[in-house]
């Protein structure tokens, strides 16, 4: 019994040294590579705080027809409805906190807002900062031209050219770096007011727009005698989702439960009929 108990005395010294001088591993934030912004995470349960207060923060950055602004600087738009009916299904308020491309993930790591809205495509990299939502859908990437700069078959002048081209991307976007990609030769416009650039490109002062679909349709549809498009249906499509900080499950387990029922019901296909099936929302812009 005295040899159990004195074995018992070294294991547990041994243990304790082991802890008391184990090495300390960074925070994710610490790691090289991670942005230099601030991405403290919110120290209480964002579920309950909503719940609490029943407001739920929505971060939404401009990408169109996902986020838009109207003529009167209303938001519109694909995840507009979505995150409206989902704070009013759920009898919460809802608050839309503008941010940008290049910040938005950050934003919502810092606690800015509790849910990222955006026509956000899924990407591993981006999950190693952030959980996603189920996708609510699947979309192809387009390229929109100034009928006056690029004709039909010029698709491949763009892409071993000069750079006397200039094609406008969302900046901060994966379409930006798939532009870089594809597009690498050609003048790449980063931009940040879908609205000015839609105005550039049919005036001449950019040649294309590289976009997700719908976009570039849409456009070519609605100012045909100044659009049209090019077939880049090999750059291919990219998933979307909303997304929350990586601590926030009981928050991303409601959300993907009301994507499911509303999914079900027949109901986001019926919103993606107007933003994402006609181009009727271009004249909102």
């Amino acid at each position: 019994m005295r040899l159990f108990r004195l074995l018992a005395c070294m294991a547990s010294f041994v243990l304790t040294g082991a802890l008391l001088h184990a090495p300390v591993i960074p925070a994710a934030s610490a790691w090289p590579g991670h942005a230099t912004r601030s991405t403290s995470q919110p120290s209480s349960d964002t579920l309950t705080n909503i719940q609490k207060h029943g407001v739920i923060r929505v971060g939404v950055a401009l990408n169109a027809p996902w986020v838009l602004r109207d003529k009167n600087n209303q938001w519109l738009g694909l995840d507009i409805d979505l995150v409206q009916q989902f704070a009013q299904d759920m009898r919460w308020k809802i608050e839309l906190v503008p941010t940008t491309w290049t910040a938005g993930i950050d934003d919502l790591r810092a606690g800015h807002f509790d849910v990222l809205a955006a026509g956000l495509s899924v990407t591993p990299l981006r999950a190693l900062s952030l959980k996603y939502s189920r996708p609510y859908g699947t979309y192809a990437l387009g390229l929109v031209v100034n009928r006056k700069s690029l004709g039909k078959d010029d698709l491949l002048a763009l892409e071993t050219g000069n750079g006397k081209h200039r094609i406008g991307v969302l900046s901060g976007t994966i379409t930006a770096a798939t532009a870089k990609e594809h597009l690498g030769n050609s003048d790449l416009v980063e931009i940040n007011d879908e609205s000015k650039a839609i105005q550039d490109l049919r005036n001449g002062d950019l040649d294309g727009l590289l976009a997700e679909q719908p976009l570039p349709t849409a456009l070519a549809h609605s100012y045909p005698d100044q659009l049209q498009t090019l077939d880049v249906s090999t750059y291919g499509k990219t998933a979307h989702a909303f997304a929350v900080r990586r601590n926030d499950q009981d928050l991303l387990d409601v959300i993907n439960a009301w994507l499911i029922y509303q999914d079900a019901a027949g109901w986001i296909q019926s919103r993606e009929q107007f933003w994402i099936h006609s181009p009727a929302w271009v004249e909102l812009m």
